[in-house]
């Protein structure tokens, strides 16, 4: 007769038989689910370009106010439109357009809806870009999302899509803040003046 400890064994056997078992079965499980995920698409570039690739960038607003930087034929310094080359500040525009250049798309609307009701009829803004080539890329800023957090931009006749709207702030910025060097203030050196002679007081000459 088998024993009860000898059954209880037994029992204790065959749950770590069958632990063992679904737990290679959970990891099999796991490694196939892992290789077969589909990876989640990395936001794409909202431009093909560099700002090496660009000459001029206009950005104008729907009340008609505008900015439009260029690069100095001489000196190769981005410049500022009815503005004296050496005001410009040069370093900041750069570093402005690179941002603009590396704006992604967070998100593209396969559905496009009405584009009056995203304000791509009348844009809030248009930003135009003239390339070395001569080539012109016009990109239309709409209104925000619903929750704020971007912009509906269409460039050219491509898809809707939505990019960040910090991002995009400080570039449209550019037209209420232009991007110029600080203006030195002159330095006031006070002149000391001879003590006023009193009224009526005349110098006799000695004899």
């Amino acid at each position: 007769m088998v024993r009860r400890s000898t059954w209880i064994l037994l029992v204790v056997f065959a749950i770590l038989v069958g632990f063992a078992w679904f737990f290679q079965r959970y990891q099999a499980n796991k490694a196939n689910n892992a290789a077969t995920a589909t990876p989640t698409a990395s936001p794409a570039n909202l431009y093909d370009l560099s700002n090496t690739q660009v000459d001029r960038i206009s950005i104008t607003d729907d009340m008609g106010d505008k900015i439009e930087l260029f690069r100095d034929s001489v000196s190769s310094n981005w410049a500022i439109a009815d503005v004296p080359v050496d005001q410009a500040d040069s370093a900041q525009i750069d570093a402005m357009s690179k941002q603009l250049f590396s704006l992604q798309a967070q998100d593209t609307l396969t559905q496009t809806p009405p584009l009056d009701s995203i304000g791509l009829v009348t844009p809030a803004y248009t930003i135009t870009m003239t390339t070395t080539e001569g080539t012109q890329i016009i990109t239309h800023v709409g209104t925000q999302t619903a929750i704020g957090s971007g912009y509906y931009v269409r460039v050219d006749s491509d898809s809707v899509v939505i990019v960040d709207k910090v991002v995009m702030d400080g570039i449209l910025n550019l037209i209420k803040q232009p991007p110029l060097l600080p203006t030195a203030t002159p330095i006031v050196t006070s002149t000391e003046t001879a003590p006023p002679t009193e009224a009526g007081s005349q110098v006799t000459p000695t004899p």
